[in-house]
């Protein structure tokens, strides 16, 4: 018994040794599991010294697995995923009555906590953690028990169930809005023979989300003729930043309905072009693998995939 208890991995080691498999790079493990190269390569190392075998081979700029390794890997993964599994269980007990919910800072500040007291009073049961982060989060590791994430949009126009996601919303658009007075303030300058959309927009701040090609890919689209790189720019990398800028009468947002319905609907911002742009990403719930969809997250899920439909067929 004994003599076998050294041959046992650690859950760390078990971990390591799972995601360079996987990933065939101990660098994209290390990116994985939030830990740094050496700490993944020493794992590795420390198993194939315990084992006295070699776990993986050079193929290229990658690792591949060895016989040795392929042979026990399934088993490895199943125990790791087993423990993780009991891990998230406990923790689950331990924080019976929290909610945790992954979001993107910009969702919740727009949308989910206007209308947070009103899940809070329908479910008074469940305490609610907002984890808001523009990272990727893994579930698991960090006891979340529900996830909004921007995924490619599904080949369906029905919401579905697949597995651990759910599709609330199947597809989106992105549009132009900016504030009344902003529009005046451009619009008064116009003679009667300008092509206002294209004069307008030639004179505007075209407000933009970091590390994104929207506006590139609005002027591609319905105004193929007219220069787009000499814009002026103003940049955020959240669209909450962009939408409170586009409110405050700053230029031109392009943004997704979810969210600009709110303040369309209180008359904060305009919509003066019909063009819109098909979002080829849209926000969908996610549970952990190893759970799925909980009681309390199926509520909130029901709950907020409903608000989000409701603010949707206001467009």
């Amino acid at each position: 018994m004994s003599a076998s208890r050294r041959f046992i991995p650690t859950l760390q080691e078990a971990r390591s040794l799972d995601a360079v498999s996987r990933l065939n790079s101990v660098s994209a493990a290390a990116r994985e599991l939030n830990l740094s190269q050496p700490t993944v390569s020493y794992h590795i190392r420390k198993l194939e010294e315990r084992w006295n075998a070699k776990l993986f081979r050079a193929k290229g700029r990658n690792l591949e697995p060895t016989e040795f390794l392929r042979a026990i890997i399934p088993e490895v993964r199943s125990v790791t995923h087993q423990l993780e599994h009991i891990g998230h269980l406990v923790g689950s007990q331990y924080h019976q009555k929290v909610l945790s919910i992954g979001i993107a800072p910009s969702l919740a500040s727009i949308v989910l906590q206007p209308r947070l007291a009103a899940f809070l009073k329908r479910s008074p049961e469940i305490n609610v953690r907002l984890c808001a982060a523009n990272r990727f989060v893994d579930l698991e590791e960090e006891r979340i028990d529900v996830a909004l994430r921007l995924l490619p949009c599904p080949n369906s126009k029905e919401t579905e169930v697949n597995g651990n996601t759910l599709v609330p919303l199947p597809s989106e658009y992105m549009r132009v809005v900016c504030s009344p007075n902003y529009l005046a303030s451009l619009t008064g300058q116009l003679q009667p023979s300008d092509n206002s959309d294209a004069r307008v927009l030639s004179q505007a701040q075209l407000i933009h989300e970091d590390e994104t090609v929207h506006w590139a890919n609005y002027f591609a689209t319905y105004l193929a003729g007219y220069p787009f790189e000499s814009r002026p720019r103003l940049t955020f990398n959240n669209a909450d930043m962009i939408l409170q800028a586009a409110i405050s009468g700053q230029g031109f947002a392009l943004l997704r309905d979810i969210y600009v319905m709110d303040a369309l609907r209180r008359g904060e911002l305009i919509e003066p072009y019909a063009s819109r742009l098909s979002c080829e990403r849209v926000f969908q719930f996610v549970a952990p693998e190893a759970i799925g969809f909980t009681q309390p997250a199926s509520s909130f899920v029901a709950w907020f995939g409903a608000e989000l439909k409701a603010l949707l067929s206001q467009a």
